[in-house]
């Protein structure tokens, strides 16, 4: 901002100088905006720690865009003193910097929709992962039900068996009885 405060009333040096002081205030705001973005991925106890940080550094840049609002009103208004033919290039100069600044402004509403944008597409995307982590635990679950379920049939199938083999060797026992008492009837008539 000194560099503009000591253009000394040169049109082109005012101009030149509010052309790279305005492109490093928008990079800083880009800056401050990715802050902004990754602040609001971090987690809880990170933020409480850096929520002070961005607080100051958007303070600082505010203060930083006034100051050079007035560097800058200053400085135009020395370059004004220079004649008429420094009053047009003056304007032709701020009529450049206006389209420019009007193009930057609609480049950061692009980057801030895409930012919000972003912002929804990793809301969801965590989101997703938090059903996919539950589907996960429910399929984890399942799994371990329908093992237990195949251990409880087959326990379930061996005890049919066992019940058969009972059951076959009872009608086995009782028929050789039969048989046992209707010899002993008929011999022993």
């Amino acid at each position: 901002m000194s560099q503009l405060e000591s253009a000394n009333g040169n049109v082109d040096t005012v101009v030149a100088q509010t052309v790279e002081i305005e492109g490093e205030l928008s990079e800083a705001e880009g800056f401050i905006r990715a802050m902004d973005v990754e602040f609001k991925t971090m987690s809880a106890n990170d933020k409480r720690n850096a929520q002070q940080k961005v607080n100051d550094y958007k303070a600082e840049h505010q203060q930083m865009v006034t100051n050079f609002q007035g560097a800058k009103f200053k400085a135009e208004s020395m370059a004004l003193k220079g004649g008429p033919n420094a009053r047009s290039k003056l304007l032709n100069a701020n009529q450049r910097l206006d389209s420019s600044t009007a193009t930057l402004e609609q480049s950061r509403n692009i980057l801030y929709q895409t930012e919000n944008i972003g912002d929804a597409v990793i809301t969801d995307l965590e989101s997703q992962k938090e059903k996919l982590v539950d589907a996960r635990e429910k399929v984890k679950d399942t799994k371990r039900f329908t093992v237990d379920a195949k251990q409880i049939l087959r326990m379930m199938g061996n005890r049919a068996l066992m019940h058969k083999a009972c059951v076959m060797l009872t009608i086995v026992l009782l028929f050789g009885a039969i048989i046992g008492i209707g010899y002993y009837g008929i011999v022993a008539k």
